[in-house]
This record gives C-alpha cells, structure tokens and sequence, in this order.
C-alpha cells in the first residue's frame, strides 16, 4: 500500500511539474510573440537649419509602445482568461486626464483603450453592459473623475467614472442629433458638444447635465456651422471649432461669442480639405487636423499659418487619415493616426528647445 502511495504521490507531481512546465514553455513563445518596439528615430519640423518647433515622440499602438507590460507569464494567463490587451484598430478621440493616463477611442472596437504610463497600467471600457454603438469624441473632467464619450449613432454622450470605467450614466438633452466632437470647459464648469446634424454646439452644466444654451446654427456666415465635428478650448478659455463643411476653423469666445474664423476650401497651405481635429498649445497656436492632406497646419492664434507637419505614408511622423488631435499641459501633440492603427505623439519646442 505504501508503494501505490507513493507511486501516486510522484505521479501527481510528474504531472504538476509537466504541466508547470508547459505554462512556462507557452508562456516563454507568449513572450517571444510580442512584437520588438522600434528604436525612436529623431525627425523634427521644420527640417535643419530652420529653428525645429515639432519633434517626433513616439507611435502607439499597444500598451508596450507606452512602456507598459504585465511580463510574460502575466500576459499568458490573461490572454487564457480573454483578457489579452488589445492593439488599436481605428482611433479617433484622444484626450488626456490630470494624471497623465491617454484615452483613446477606437471606433472599430467600440471601445476607450486607456494608456497609464505611471502605474504601468493598461485597461479599456466599456464592457457588454453598457456597449457604445459608433463612439467619437472624449473628454475627462478631472474635478468629478468622470469621461465623456460621444456616441453619434445613439444620440446621447455617455458618461463613466475616471475609475475603472463603470457607466455612470448619459446625456440626451437639447435633442441632441449626432454628437461628435466633445470637450471641458474648466473655467465655465461646461461639458461643450458638437452636434454636427443641427449644427450647433451644446452647452451642458457639468454638475447636473442641463442643458445651458447653444452656440451657432446652420449657416455660412460667422458664427454659424455646416456640419461641425471636432472642438477645443484654449488655456484663455477661447472655444475653438471644425466648421467642416464651411472649410474653415471658427473661435469664440468662453461666452460663445464670435470672435474670428480662418480658412477656406483648396488644395494649398492654409486651406482645408477634410478639417477634422482642432487643439490649442500653451502659446495659442491653433493645430488643424487635415484628413485628405495627412498633415497637421499649425495656426498662430490670429489664423495664420506657421507651418505644417507630416504627410501621407506609414512612417513615424506621417499619416493615413488622420482624425483626432489632444495638447496636454506639457504641450505633447497627440494625434489619431486612424487608418495606420496608431496614435502619434508630438511635442511642441518652445523656442526651438525640447523640455526639460
């Protein structure tokens, strides 16, 4: 009996250390299936010996792009689990939170990736409970750690906590159309969205969700939208906006106010083709987002043109039709490079120096 005992006994740990061997053997071809990130190539705009204003950062596709990883053995276990951290396909919002976590919409998904480079942390939400239907636009409100999400196909912005992702609930009101390009206004304590269908922008509270009023409507003449779609406010509290289908970047002021606009259709410098996102850098430079010209124009704040960067292809530092644009407070330019899978990072060169 003592001999069955123990032939058990070593059968069992035979089996233990084979499969305790598998994993290890699996999870080691895991590893070696993780794709080597590129070394970062040095590429600036303009080129040398003109002052440099743009420089290339980095190209982001997966939580490893932003030197986040859970270590091989991890990675396996939740790839088994379905819980495999997932690359982009189509991304179009970008914005970042107070915390320096990058919120990605990815439209094919249906999803928000969420990038943590300081906890070194990857996630993505919303789960089956609370499925978005043809997400656009994003937007953090750091103060009451909520996100905003545009959802054009349903009609409303829904919203979900800063933590974890959860739903928190949903806007409806001002019969609301096809909301797209959304964005905080801090200092008026406003969620701004673009209603693309009516033309206008939507001013909600942010501590109730009513709605506070409406700028523009359809038309060609100032202050009015044809077909809007992506939105921005300035550090001075300016409320920047695509006017896609007038060719043009239209700015008003915190009140709404028209103050100027800039732009018209062609195929030249300082001309829009497909004007999709919009951003504003700490010296109030305006950044265009052009979809058909696959490059960003960079605006001063007065509407002329400074420069432009990237063109088409499938580099570091060009563009497939490109979408969404967000500056952080450090002046890092991200752009939705959508149809190239990716997010490319930018920083902004105040007086031709990187940051320290």
């Amino acid at each position: 009996m003592k001999r069955r005992g123990a032939t058990k006994r070593g059968r069992s740990c035979t089996a233990l250390c084979l499969a305790a061997g598998l994993l290890v053997f699996l999870a080691g071809c895991f590893k070696m299936a993780v794709p080597v990130k590129e070394p970062t190539p040095v590429i600036l705009w303009p080129e040398p010996p003109e002052i440099p204003r743009i420089h290339f950062v980095n190209a982001v596709s997966r939580p490893e792009d932003m030197g986040i990883g859970n270590g091989a053995f991890r990675n396996f276990l939740r790839y088994l689990a379905g819980k495999a951290d997932t690359p982009m396909v189509n991304p179009h919002g970008v914005t970042v939170d107070a915390e320096g976590r990058v919120y990605v919409v990815d439209h094919f998904l249906r999803k928000i990736h969420v990038y943590d480079p300081r906890g070194k942390r990857y996630s993505a939400f919303p789960g089956k409970e609370a499925a978005l239907l043809s997400p656009i636009g994003v937007a953090v409100d750091d103060k009451r750690g909520r996100v905003y999400v545009s959802d054009s196909a349903a009609g409303a912005v829904k919203v979900f906590t800063k933590d974890g992702g959860n739903p928190a609930g949903e806007i409806r009101g001002g019969e609301m159309g096809r909301p797209t390009g959304v964005a905080i206004h801090a200092a008026k304590d406003e969620l701004l969205v673009v209603d693309t269908i009516h033309s206008g922008i939507l001013r909600f509270s942010l501590a109730d969700h009513r709605l506070k009023g409406i700028i523009g409507k359809e038309g060609n003449e100032e202050g009015r939208f044809h077909s809007p779609t992506h939105i921005a406010v300035s550090r001075a509290g300016n409320i920047l906006v695509t006017d896609s289908l007038n060719y043009r970047v239209q700015v008003f002021d915190q009140e709404g106010r028209f103050l100027r606009g800039f732009g018209a259709p062609g195929d030249g410098p300082g001309t829009f083709s497909r004007p999709k996102g919009v951003a504003v850098d700490s010296d109030e430079n305006i950044y265009v987002v052009d979809a058909l010209f696959a490059n960003v124009q960079v605006f001063d704040k007065e509407g002329r043109l400074l420069m432009a960067f990237g063109k088409h292809g499938q580099g570091f530092g060009e563009f497939w039709l490109p979408s969404g644009i967000f500056i952080d407070g450090r002046d890092r330019v991200f752009v939705s490079d959508s149809y190239n899978k990716r997010v490319q990072i930018f920083q902004y060169m105040k007086g031709g120096e990187l940051p320290q």
